[in-house]
């Protein structure tokens, strides 16, 4: 059974130097460039480590290019480009390198809703349905009359979750409403559980504030954000969709394998189709912290308090799953809420994950720091966590901190890439082992490597990997179901049937592996 992953992170690197824009101290972000922000004293204490960290780290995990910026006093104070935007032409990322940023476009959308209720055209606390036109909630057993904006915006609305599929970039895109009412293939939204009862991520609950947006603005959903949220925080490369020339000014996203992908945009650009700049980015995330000269937050395009509610935990927002930052992460309005990131503080902010991008960033509101990581690599994931271990430690004048887990993916696959999965199973059981704490072993780590391996025609690899990841959870029935779909484009269709009856016995409700053995011939009880 394939599983998708929502949140979860270069042997060139060492022949080249970095890209770079050190040096550099940007500027608040709230207004015109100002002489007056200068970098504080110890800043050069972290840079220089992330400058020594990072080129191992790119290539342990298999990341082509990142860029990561440093936030200080609400301003950014500096900004770097490490590695490749683009491995065969030997392009360097840089400040300026455009990046798609996932789910980080649900910040600046849940800014633009808030523009709107500040301005007196949205009420929170009335139903979403009655602001929309030209598509409507279909008929559910809740009371769709409590989905409200606010509980959209902060993923308590039980909304039905869909996962986006990316377009071709020639290929025309259907409207906003297409999408929601199910007709590009990614599934109805519907309401399936009682609004207000729980925090249930979903990027179809942002889908809907797109259109929200367009309904009540008379504006398209991109040209709104360019007009009222990027160009008076200065932001002028960033965008919902692709830029013009995109493949020119764009990094190249790449595979867990370091293989280059497609370049992909997303018909619900407010929950998945941000791209974006580290300048900008950086500029985007000090926006939500008072700057370094007095400058409020939100600088003039919301109200200070219009911030402070948006970065406040929303009721009943509390994750269910676990987050390998901290314990206990809430959700506001467009920024996660995380208690104990940057010396004891709460961090604001958000990640973001498409296929060949992983991004993150993080606002610590009570001090003025801040961190904004971004990558062209579905390994990205693991960079990013190595990078915020340095930061708080930093942070924290190098005491020990806890570091978030790394995916244990990323190690695996350079391991495979350079000596086979014999090997890579080998690493697996030794930091298992040796690194319980370092890592994070959950049962989706190998199961997606695993599908991984099969998309790339490795079959054999596959299995071996499904085998290790029952081996290490013999009570999961996800893991037999995956390791049955191996087996069975292996050709092994005993084992297929052995591993699909073992996953419908702990699991009587899977309907795919039942499914897959009538197919099969094999009588069901």
């Amino acid at each position: 059974m394939r599983i998708s992953l929502l949140w979860l992170c270069l042997s060139l690197l060492a022949m080249f130097p970095a890209a770079s824009t050190k040096g550099q101290t940007a500027q608040p972000s709230g207004g015109p460039p100002s002489t007056a922000t200068t970098k504080p004293k110890d800043t050069h204490s972290f840079t220089s480590t992330v400058d020594s960290e990072a080129p191992n780290l790119l290539r342990e995990y298999l990341v082509p290019g990142a860029a990561v910026a440093l936030i200080q006093k609400g301003g950014v104070v500096w900004m770097h480009g490490y590695g490749f935007a683009n491995v065969a032409s030997g392009t360097r990322v840089t400040a300026e390198t455009v990046f798609n940023v996932g789910s980080i476009s649900k910040s600046p959308t849940a800014w633009a809703v808030m523009q709107l209720v500040s301005q007196g055209k949205v009420d929170l606390n009335r139903p979403v349905d009655s602001y929309l036109k030209r598509w409507h909630l279909p008929a559910s057993s809740f009371d769709n009359s409590q989905v409200t904006v606010r509980r959209l915006l902060s993923h308590t609305s039980g909304i039905s979750n869909h996962n986006f599929h990316g377009w071709d970039p020639e290929s025309p895109l259907p409207p906003i409403e297409d999408s929601l009412a199910g007709k590009t293939g990614t599934g109805e939204v519907r309401v399936v559980a009682a609004p207000g009862s729980g925090f249930h991520y979903s990027g179809a609950n942002y889908a809907t504030l797109q259109l929200l947006v367009e309904e009540v603005s008379g504006q398209r959903f991109q040209d709104y954000m360019t007009v009222n949220i990027f160009r008076p925080l200065h932001m002028p490369n960033s965008q919902y969709g692709l830029p013009p020339k995109f493949e020119q000014v764009m990094a190249t996203p790449y595979d867990g394998l370091e293989n280059a992908i497609p370049i992909l945009r997303y018909n619900e650009l407010s929950a998945a189709g941000l791209t974006t700049t580290l300048r900008d980015l950086a500029k985007f995330a000090a926006a939500g912290l008072r700057g370094p000269a007095g400058e409020p937050a939100g600088r003039g395009v919301l109200k200070e308090q219009n911030i402070a509610q948006m970065q406040s935990p929303a009721p009943n927002s509390q994750w269910a799953d676990r987050d390998p930052f901290g314990p206990e992460p809430k959700y506001g309005f467009g920024y996660t809420v995380r208690p104990a990131q940057f010396v004891g503080k709460v961090g604001i902010g958000h990640g973001g994950s498409n296929s060949g991008w992983e991004s993150f960033y993080q606002i610590v509101p009570s001090t003025g720091d801040g961190i904004v990581i971004m990558t062209n690599s579905s390994n990205g994931g693991a960079f990013i966590a190595s990078l915020l271990c340095s930061w708080r430690r930093w942070g924290a004048g190098n005491a020990q901190v806890e570091c978030p887990n790394i995916d244990i993916r990323a190690v695996l696959y350079g391991t495979y890439r350079s000596k086979g999965v014999k090997e890579a199973l080998s690493r697996y059981r030794e930091l298992r082992q040796n690194a319980p704490d370092k890592y994070d072993f959950g049962v989706l780590q190998l199961n997606s490597m695993g599908y991984e391996l099969l998309r790339k025609g490795d079959t054999k690899g596959a299995v071996e990997i499904f085998r290790l990841n029952v081996e290490q959870f013999p009570t999961d029935a996800n893991v037999y179901d995956s390791l049955g779909e191996a087996y069975l484009k292996q050709g092994d269709k005993a084992l297929a049937i052995e591993s699909y009856k073992k996953s419908l016995d702990l699991n009587p409700q899977n309907d795919n592996a039942r499914d897959v053995l009538k197919k099969l011939d094999v009588s069901i009880p």
